[in-house]
């Protein structure tokens, strides 16, 4: 799980390098591929770490992930405003139509692996109730059988 989050940690520090770059060099077309393609890197490396830790993140763990969506959406502001002075807004609203798709998808696969393992532990919880019930029924037939032969 740690090695998810630095992937991602690692991924956002690439991506606010390029967008220093980009506005060092006053933006050109070539450098706006190049940080879009980092942000969406980025983003997945980001949503591939939610998903194998969703519901058994430490708080720490917790705590970096937040940071690292909040800089997400830092930059995903920052690409819109590059993107607009660049004359290129079309290029950004499609984009954010097309990650828009994808994160709802994402969404939908973190909820059923949170269900499904949620769904996991109730069911352990069942199987150790009735081994527990199995085991004390098995305790009294041998006891009341060993008392029974006893007499």
């Amino acid at each position: 799980m740690i090695a998810e989050i630095s992937a991602a940690i690692g991924a956002v520090q690439s991506v606010n390098s390029a967008i220093q770059a980009l506005k060092e060099a006053k933006g050109h077309g070539g450098d706006l591929s190049q940080v879009i393609g980092r942000w969406a890197n980025a983003t997945e490396k980001a949503r591939d770490a939610e998903k194998k830790g969703a519901g058994k993140m430490s708080y720490q763990e917790a705590l970096k992930m937040e940071s690292i969506t909040r800089q997400l959406q830092n930059f995903d502001r920052q690409l819109q405003d590059i993107c607009l002075m660049q004359g290129q807004g079309d290029l950004y609203n499609s984009i954010k139509r097309r990650m828009e798709e994808s994160r709802l998808a994402h969404e939908k696969e973190v909820a059923k692996i949170r269900m499904q393992r949620r769904q996991f532990k109730e069911n352990m919880k069942l199987v150790g109730i009735i081994f527990g019930w199995g085991a004390f029924c098995v305790g009294l037939l041998v006891s009341g059988l060993y008392l029974y032969t006893s007499m």
